[in-house]
Formats: structure tokens, C-alpha cells, sequence
């Protein structure tokens, strides 16, 4: 009887290690993250793609489903070719589709399409323990940098979701972090990326406060022999 009431006891405590170990990887239903990289056709000239971007920055004031909209012109060191970012935030995903078909926003697209050569999006639910103030608090004037992560075939979805997990707890453990954004990559024109990452900064130098943190490096030694590719998208939010 001792030995029944034991196994009981250690398998009740097995079951809540297994749920706090699988909530950490539950994704928060608030907010929605919808991110898109811009790649224009060669030969549109820079004047007209700033022009289209501030138009489309400017959408903000007219679909209230956004509850932020940042846009900026990528410096990132490799661009691959992608010179503008978006980053919305929404209460929740069926908000993406409510702007993405309002008439403001579709207005905008019939001009920008034609314009296009390849677009790469990154829409989630951040992981993790949800701290943000991103869609409440003004982020204008801040420095953005967006990643996506494409992993090597063969690294299982469970090591993938581990080091993204670690990835979004680093917020607590460098200062320079005024948000730290990571989640499974649910977009349509995902192009193979798997997760995505937002971080928000005072300045532009904190990023490299932030590359160089011994946390950082730590992780970043565990992931980098495991990915196949990425995708950076560095900017300061333009003006509408």
C-alpha cells in the first residue's frame, strides 16, 4: 500500500513537471504579431518606394484594428535584398484578416503588388512568458530588429521550440531589451522560416549591447550550427 500511494505521489508529480514544461511552450493568445519584409522589383526608383511605405505607415490612423504599425527602411548588415519592414500588432489573428481586407489597406496593395518582386512574411503568438507593452505603448523613434529563423532539416520541431523558448526568456537577463518578441511562424508566405523573433531597443547601439551580451552568445552557439538560414530586418519606424 506504501509503494502504490509512492508511485501515485511521483506520478502526480511527473504529470505537473510535464504540464509547466509544455505551458512554457504555449503560445499567448494576445497580441498577434503579423511582420512582412518588402522586396521591390529592380528598377523602381527608391523616391517612389519611401512614397509607398509612408502611405502604407500612414494606414495606422485609419484601420482600427492596429494597434501598432511600425515601418522602417531595413539596415540591416545583410538585407538579402529586402528594403522595407512592416510590424503590426493586433488584439488577435482574425484582426489580420480584417485589415488585410479593408479598403484603406487593399487600396494600398493594388498599388504596391505590381511594384514587387518577393514579399516574406512572419505572423505568431509570442511564446513564453508573456511581458509586452507592444500595441499599448508608442515604440516611435525606438530602433526594431526582426528575425527569422529557417532550421536544417533534421533538427525536430521539439529541439527547435527549446531554443526558441530560451530565446524569448533572454528579456529578463539583458537590460538593453525593451521587448523581445519570439513565435512559431504561421504566415502563408513563410518561405521555409519557422519562428520568428522582434526585438525593440532604445537606439541602435543597444542591438550591439545586445549581440555581444554573454547570454546572448550562449544561445546563439547553440542555434546558429542548427540553422539553414535567417532573415534580419534592422530599422527606425518612419514618420507617417
Amino acid at each position: 500500500m506504501k509503494s502504490r500511494r509512492k508511485f501515485i505521489k511521483l506520478s502526480a508529480l511527473a504529470a505537473l513537471v510535464i504540464k509547466e514544461k509544455s505551458y512554457a511552450f504555449e503560445p499567448a493568445k494576445k497580441p498577434f504579431i503579423h511582420g512582412f519584409n518588402f522586396k521591390f522589383k529592380r528598377g523602381v526608383p527608391d523616391e517612389e518606394i519611401s512614397s509607398l511605405m509612408k502611405e502604407l505607415a500612414a494606414i495606422k490612423k485609419k484601420v482600427p484594428v492596429l494597434k501598432e504599425f511600425l515601418i522602417g527602411k531595413n539596415i540591416a548588415k545583410r538585407t538579402h535584398g529586402f528594403q522595407y519592414g512592416e510590424i503590426a500588432v493586433f488584439d488577435k489573428k482574425e484582426d489580420l484578416m480584417t485589415y488585410e481586407k479593408h479598403p484603406e489597406h487593399q487600396k494600398l496593395v493594388r498599388k504596391i503588388l505590381p511594384r514587387m518582386e518577393i514579399g516574406n512574411g512572419m505572423d505568431f503568438f509570442p511564446i513564453g512568458k508573456l511581458d509586452t507593452k507592444l500595441g499599448e505603448k508608442s515604440y516611435k523613434g525606438h530602433f526594431i530588429h526582426a528575425f527569422n529563423f529557417k532550421f536544417k532539416v533534421g533538427v525536430s520541431n521539439d529541439e527547435i521550440a527549446e531554443l526558441m523558448n530560451e530565446l524569448a526568456g533572454l528579456k529578463g537577463k539583458i537590460p538593453v531589451l525593451k521587448e523581445l518578441l519570439v513565435g512559431k511562424n504561421e504566415a502563408r508566405w513563410q518561405r521555409g522560416f519557422q519562428y520568428g523573433q522582434i526585438s525593440v531597443f532604445d537606439k541602435k547601439e543597444d542591438l550591439m549591447t545586445y549581440d555581444k551580451h554573454p547570454e546572448h552568445q550562449k544561445l546563439v552557439r547553440k542555434i546558429i550550427p542548427k540553422l539553414a538560414g535567417g532573415n534580419a530586418m534592422d530599422f527606425i519606424p518612419i514618420d507617417a
